[in-house]
């Protein structure tokens, strides 16, 4: 806002676009809006615009917790079926159900995908435990002999 503030300044001096940037590039340094920012603008407040507000905006939201509703409403909804009903993009569907809601599929709690290395030890452990304990006990494991 300050920026613009000193954009409008400058245009109801009569400066140009050109000189109110280098102007404020000699001021606020890396913190100067762009070139092309500056300019448009100067081209507004030239026009005879006053606010230093931006304009307001038509449409959805750039972000929407809609999907949580929706999810409430309907547990076997799934991303493409709520991404056609809601209009939102899927991805943004999977963001805001497993990183702000904290949802995950139920599936992938029941068969993990990818296995740390630790959890890969402790299951060729618990196989292992299971076969010797296969192996040595003939009373839980009736075994009958090959001739047989």
């Amino acid at each position: 806002m300050e920026q613009r503030a000193v954009i409008k300044f400058n245009a109801k001096l009569g400066r140009s676009a050109s000189e109110t940037y280098i102007l404020m590039k000699q001021v606020y340094g890396t913190l100067c809006l762009s070139k092309s920012n500056v300019f448009i603008w100067h081209k507004r407040f030239s026009d005879g615009r006053n606010t230093l507000e931006d304009d307001k905006h038509t449409g959805r939201p750039s972000s929407s917790k809609t999907p949580e509703k929706f999810v409430a409403n309907n547990r076997c909804a799934y991303l493409r079926m709520m991404a056609e009903v809601l209009h939102i993009n899927k991805e943004t569907i999977r963001t805001i159900l497993h990183e702000d809601l904290g949802k995950t599929k139920v599936c992938a709690k029941f068969v993990p995908h990818t296995l740390t290395g630790e959890q890969k030890s402790l299951r060729i452990a618990h196989c292992r435990d299971i076969i010797s304990a296969y192996e040595n006990c003939d009373v839980l494991f009736k075994r009958t002999s090959k001739n047989e």
